[in-house]
């Protein structure tokens, strides 16, 4: 029996069983939902009820952090595109998982490192369906 759980805990699985908070990947509908009424998960989302706005920010700071340590050890000085830099990003089954952050998607994220000047982000082409990144 401890065999076939270990089978089934590695790789990913679906996002939508996943709590950030107590970093706990569900199987199904079901044990999510045996999750969310634990005293774990209860006392996680009261540290996270007093200082919301500091756990998204933190949340936000390690996925950007991560994020562009992989492009540059994986695509220094190179064009890419953002999904595919994005793709590798979350093929670790312990990424912080975009939901969990300020941006609500890709795009918001590409423009935001456009803004702040981490990333040259020019104007996708016709070529392009995501924006495209370069270091």
């Amino acid at each position: 029996m401890q065999i076939s759980n270990r089978i089934k805990s590695k790789g990913l699985q679906k996002l939508r069983f996943f709590c950030q908070m107590c970093q706990k990947q569900c199987r199904d509908e079901n044990g999510f939902k045996c999750h969310l009424n634990s005293e774990s998960h209860k006392r996680q989302m009261e540290i996270f009820g007093q200082n919301a706005d500091r756990v998204i920010a933190g949340y936000s700071e390690e996925f950007e952090a991560d994020f562009m340590e992989l492009m540059r050890r994986s695509h220094p000085r190179a064009r890419v595109a953002a999904k595919n830099v994005y793709n590798e990003f979350i093929a670790d089954k312990y990424h912080v998982h975009m939901n969990s952050t300020k941006w609500y998607t890709l795009t918001e994220f590409v423009k935001y490192l456009g803004k702040t000047g981490k990333e040259h982000t020019p104007s996708p082409q016709a070529k392009y369906a995501f924006p495209v990144l370069c270091c």
